[in-house]
């Protein structure tokens, strides 16, 4: 065996012992595995699992072992049968058994209870048997295809599965069944592996590179060796070439952060004890401690691009084995983050944890990125207050097209988040999250932002303010990451743009600006927040059909309304439970929007507010606040002169002014 020294071995069994419960969890996750008998694809039928989410509600179908072709939406009840969802079963099979594969090997390890050991084998022996009738299929976007599953990456993560747990069950086998597994699965599988590499940066490559080097040091093969970790964009290329500058994985999603670095650190598990190992990299530990200024107030990590909640579940897999590897007091936190509403009761933590978490305080400020860079602003105040502020790089294929976006909580409310996404599978996948319109930001001519290098301009504390000041400028020149990519947005809106946006942010308000110019005479501008909850402000307005916007994502609004606002300012006020935020805007010849959209999941919505300007040039500005009981802002005023925009705030016991530079 090569992940665990016998040593190692040895310890786990006398931890055993000391944490039963932790065992008979394990045993519960198998139940299903290991109880019924084995169902393996018998041809390469097995579909991507994105593909198994309902259409309507955005939400994962409910999977049953004993209905291959009856799927069950868990919120509207709907019943799916046929293609996609058939298929996307047997996807859903393969990582069941993959994962149930290693358990029991673990369990067997530490038990000695044959059984264990021996389904795990069937399932190992059925793959090698049905491999060869696996027709290489798959045509999903930015993927090559599988065998085993419809995706390389999908074929990866099966063979790396699968080859952790032979390590383990090697031993139980015999000379006879280890040579049918390696040479009618293990072999063949590295081989279309190497044959479907693509020479870029991404995920995929982590997953795909991780795969074969498993295989390569469990069977000695120096030819996979050197491909997967060491030729160019093998392991340790995409680990020193795929991190950004303040650490974040360039695809700019944690979602993918933490999944580059489950495959990075999955291959770093098994070859810790070899020659192989690359632990020493610097580059894991800035991975693994940068998400620590990006907490939101009640511990969980921020969604950004495609990404959705849930995906801090992972960091179990990856804290747990890094604080033991590496220390410190930045890990140690982030895994006390992790565990504050749960139990430490996982296999991640039996197998690899430290066997203590010191007690570690740290107290969250605001956060930026270097001035002149590309990156966020993280600012925080009282009230749970929370502020993200998005000047970051586009990340190819998981972008949002959404630079200058703001996600905002107050009061553990998600006031106006960015909502991520649903199942790639799913059609609000690409007709509604994945555009720049669902998200809080500026938009042309209802057309996805082009690729462009977003910069902080100004961070600055001074009286009891922050003022930030960011900017996304097409004009300058631009280099696309080296990572395939599909056209989804207009070159031709945004050729000429300039884009800034300026906060102000107060204890108990906030400021924001935003500034474009380079707009073509025949287009138009869209300045978009959504909020959580409902509009209870009743202003005159016209109802329109919900057919009123064309193009994606707009087309998916409902309850439009249309106005024209008059005087200084608008106002809106939307609630949620028992906390309502209110909107100052300033009028400036604009046409608004108000309507609803899908929340995520999309069985709820989101209030949407829409500023609909008309020039090559535009200005829009805002003031904010979010309040439980009483609100402190009284009356805004907005005056614009001699380019410079000054906004005076009163609240209900002073009147401050604010000067802004309007270009």
């Amino acid at each position: 065996m090569i992940q665990f020294t016998q040593e190692k071995q040895d310890a786990l069994r006398e931890k055993a012992k000391k944490f039963p419960a932790t065992l008979m969890q394990l045993k519960q996750e198998v139940k299903e595995v290991f109880e019924n008998q084995i169902t393996v694809p018998s041809s390469g039928i097995a579909n991507w699992v994105l593909y198994y989410y309902c259409p309507d509600c955005s939400v994962a179908l409910n999977f049953d072992w004993q209905k291959p072709d009856q799927h069950i939406c868990p919120e509207c009840g709907r019943v799916f049968s046929g293609e996609p969802y058939d298929s996307a079963w047997w996807g859903l099979v393969n990582g069941k058994n993959c994962q149930a594969a290693f358990q029991m090997a673990i369990i067997w390890m530490v038990t000695g209870e044959q059984a264990y050991a021996q389904k795990g084998l069937q399932i190992l022996l059925a793959y090698a048997l049905n491999y060869e009738n696996y027709q290489v299929h798959g045509n999903i976007p930015y993927n090559g295809p599988g065998r085993a599953g419809a995706q390389t990456l999908d074929e990866a993560n099966f063979q790396r599965s699968l080859a952790l747990a032979y390590d383990i069950l090697q031993d139980y086998m015999s000379d006879r069944e280890r040579r049918s597994i390696k040479e009618k699965l293990f072999l063949p599988g590295a081989e279309f592996l190497l044959a479907h590499r693509t020479r870029q940066l991404h995920n995929h490559e982590v997953i795909i590179n991780s795969a074969i080097a498993v295989i390569g040091v469990l069977f000695e093969k120096a030819e996979y060796i050197q491909a997967a970790l060491y030729d160019e964009y093998g392991l340790y290329y995409q680990l020193e070439h795929g991190m950004l500058k303040n650490g974040l994985w360039f695809e700019g999603a944690f979602s993918y952060h933490f999944y580059a670095l489950t495959s990075f650190l999955a291959y770093e598990k098994f070859a810790k004890n070899t020659d192989y190992s690359g632990l020493n990299h610097p580059n894991y530990r800035k991975m693994m401690e940068m998400p620590l200024e990006y907490l939101e107030p009640d511990g969980r990590i921020p969604m950004l691009n495609d990404a959705n909640y849930g995906h801090e579940s992972h960091m179990k897999n990856l804290y747990e084995f890094a604080y033991a590897e590496f220390g410190g007091n930045i890990l140690a936190f982030l895994l006390q983050t992790y565990y504050q509403n749960r139990n430490r009761d996982n296999i991640e933590a039996f197998l690899y944890g430290a066997e203590q978490i010191p007690d570690v305080d740290f107290k969250l400020t605001n956060f930026h990125t270097p001035i002149g860079q590309s990156g966020h602003t993280i600012l925080r105040s009282d009230n749970g207050k929370y502020l993200l502020l998005k000047h970051d790089c586009y990340g190819g294929e998981h972008d949002h097209y959404d630079r200058l976006a703001i996600s905002y909580q107050a009061y553990g409310k998600r006031i106006a988040v960015d909502l991520g996404t649903t199942g790639y599978g799913a059609k609000l996948h690409y007709d509604y999250y994945k555009n720049t319109g669902s998200h809080n930001t500026l938009m042309i001519g209802e057309e996805n932002q082009a690729p462009v290098n977003a910069r902080l301009l100004k961070y600055e504390e001074k009286d009891g303010a922050i003022y930030i000041e960011a900017q996304a400028d097409w004009t300058e020149p631009f280099q696309m990451p080296d990572s395939f990519t599909i056209v989804q947005w207009s070159e031709d809106d945004y050729r000429h743009v300039r884009m800034k946006r300026k906060l102000i942010w107060m204890n108990d308000y906030w400021l924001e600006v935003f500034i474009a110019d380079g707009i073509a005479s025949d287009q138009y501008a869209d300045w978009i927040f959504h909020f959580t909850g409902q509009e209870i402000t009743e202003p005159e307005r016209k109802k329109m059909t919900n057919q009123y916007f064309k193009k994606k994502p707009f087309v998916h609004l409902c309850e439009i309304s249309k106005s024209v606002p008059q005087g200084n300012y608008y106002q809106r006020i939307y609630q949620d439970g028992d906390i309502k935020t209110q909107v100052f805007g300033m009028v400036n010849g604009q046409t608004l929007f108000d309507a609803y959209g899908p929340d995520n999941p999309s069985i709820n919505q989101v209030a949407y507010l829409i500023e609909r300007h008309s020039a090559t040039q535009i200005l829009s500005a805002h003031v904010f606040e979010s309040y439980r009981h009483t609100a402190k802002v009284r009356d805004v005023r907005f005056l614009k002169k001699n380019e410079k925009l000054y906004v005076t705030v009163q609240t209900t016991n002073q009147e401050k002014s604010f000067k802004f530079e309007a270009h």
